[in-house]
């Protein structure tokens, strides 16, 4: 009987534009075919992914075992659970169906998990954010830029080390019998909360630059002030059901609306305040364009990257603000 190692999951809704190339990438793994499956958890999608899933399983399925389930709740946190339910792996991955996946992606992070000590649950590498053809390439500059999205390694580290959370990454799957399974009452963050179940159980995330994946964004500037928007409203739902769920760097951006709203009002009051938020401005742009630089010499580029790098802080903290008024 051949024996199952890994099981990756895609968790899918409405992705006609990406869902190939993804699971393209799963299928061209360098990983033993026999020793890893795909899940496919589709939300009932209402554009073409579904059929280019059951095409692309029906063209593959008799070099590699790939499934298809259904999601009815059609939300991340509900399809991870389905997954990981059906999954004959020992250990299970998961990767967004706007990404792709190195072709040592599977064997770098078995790897990585076999030198780990057994209180490592999970293991994962560095993402590399870029633009589809005909996308706003400032848009993936800022969110490969330590700036644009905090301190989180796996977007910019180039060195291995534990972390406090890892994207795409390898867990091990009797985990998850310990700690339990995806909040299913969060429609996003949801990974925010199972990381810091993990933690709490005393497990540890690894990270090792050397797996490797790309991650597509949102290829407009509407579209990342959206998604900014609605992850800085579920920071918050996060935080209330657990309050150890966040760090720092997600509550930056509710700060710094904060301090521009605060000290608005105030100068009203007193001038001083006027020229303490004229520093404060002065601060953000400086450093905006030390970290631009880091990602382009264009001074064209560099004016859009400070005016996107504002637009998403301002869009996450007011995200962030909006979600405090609202009682559940």
């Amino acid at each position: 009987m051949e024996k199952i190692i890994i099981t990756a999951m895609v968790v899918v809704r409405n992705e006609e534009k990406y869902i190939m190339q993804c699971l393209n990438s799963l299928i061209e793994q360098d990983f033993p075919k026999n020793e890893y499956e795909i899940i496919v958890v589709d939300g009932y999608s209402d554009d073409n992914t579904l059929e280019i899933v059951k095409c692309f399983i029906d063209k593959n399925n008799k070099n590699i075992k790939i499934r298809l389930l259904m999601n009815k709740r059609k939300i991340l946190a509900a399809g991870w659970n389905i997954g990981i339910k059906n999954a004959n792996g020992k250990y299970v991955v998961r990767i967004d169906a706007h990404a792709t996946a190195n072709k040592d992606f599977l064997s770098k992070s078995l790897e990585t998990m076999n030198r780990m000590p057994k209180n490592v649950a999970c293991v994962g590498g560095k993402i590399t954010s870029v633009s589809l053809k005909n996308g706003d390439e400032i848009v993936s500059k800022v969110l490969s830029s330590p700036f644009g999205i905090g301190n989180s390694k796996f977007r910019y580290s180039d060195k291995e080390q534990y972390v406090d959370t890892v994207a795409f990454g390898l867990y091990r799957k009797d985990v998850f019998n310990d700690v339990g399974y995806f909040d299913e009452t969060l429609e996003r963050n949801q990974d925010n909360n199972m990381h810091n179940r993990i933690r709490k159980k005393g497990y540890k995330f690894y990270f090792n630059p050397e797996i490797k994946s790309n991650y597509y964004v949102r290829n407009s500037l509407k579209k990342m002030l959206r998604q900014g928007f609605l992850n800085g409203k579920w920071n918050i739902v996060v935080f209330r059901q657990d309050n150890k769920s966040l760090s720092l760097r997600h509550v930056i951006p509710l700060f710094f609306v904060l301090s521009i709203i605060v000290l608005l009002l105030l100068s009203f009051v007193n001038v001083f305040f006027l020229y303490v938020l004229a520093f404060e401005f002065f601060l953000y742009v400086l450093f905006a364009i030390v970290f631009a630089l880091k990602k382009t010499k264009k001074m064209l580029e560099i004016i859009k990257m400070l005016i996107y790098y504002f637009l998403l802080h301002v869009s996450y903290g007011i995200g962030e603000i909006s979600s405090i008024f609202i009682i559940k």
